[in-house]
């Protein structure tokens, strides 16, 4: 058997797709649904290396569905993180606005060096570590679930590594 091929290329692949299905407004509202954004990437990903994966080599294994779907939700994290991070200084962070006044409403329960803090957090990219921080855990997470699925579409089909045996042909009889 020959060595496998590397799992960074396809993984990368579907880090890409996570990134651009959880980053662009708008098309983000597909992880409304259980994640699937991030689960579609993991499972590409498999979809990716399999087709990298030659018939010499030994056949797709769940352990490698799984290292390819959780190595694309850690992709996928961190270009979606730097694809919204860049979003947000082009058109304004929205997000931002919300929670400052979200916090505005708890000035009077704390401390006020803690308040000022927290708005000083948001204003110097602290929300931008906080979601590079959740989508690594989440994407990492929905990824190798993603991977697991796209082992369960893409697995090897039992008997189909081997050709199937050559029956001889009927003996002639010669009369």
């Amino acid at each position: 058997m020959q060595q496998k091929p590397s799992i960074v290329l396809p993984a990368l692949y579907g880090g890409i797709i996570i990134a651009a299905i959880s980053a662009i407004p708008g098309l983000n509202l597909l992880n409304c649904l259980c994640c699937a954004g991030v689960l579609l990437g993991g499972a590409l990903s498999v979809f990716f290396y399999k087709k990298d994966l030659k018939p010499e080599h030994a056949p797709l294994e769940s352990g490698t569905a799984i290292q390819l779907g959780a190595l694309a939700g850690v992709f996928g994290a961190i270009i979606g993180t730097a694809i919204t991070a860049a979003i947000m200084a082009a058109f304004g962070n929205v997000s931002r606005h919300v929670i400052a006044s979200f916090l505005e409403g708890f000035r009077d329960q704390m401390p006020s060096e803690a308040f000022d803090q927290a708005i000083r957090s948001l204003e110097n990219g602290g929300l931008t570590i906080v979601t590079l921080v959740i989508s690594l855990v989440i994407d990492t997470l929905f990824g190798l679930l993603g991977g697991l699925i796209g082992f369960a579409i893409w697995k090897p089909k039992p008997g189909a590594a081997t050709p199937p045996p050559q029956v001889p042909p009927p003996p002639v009889i010669q009369g």
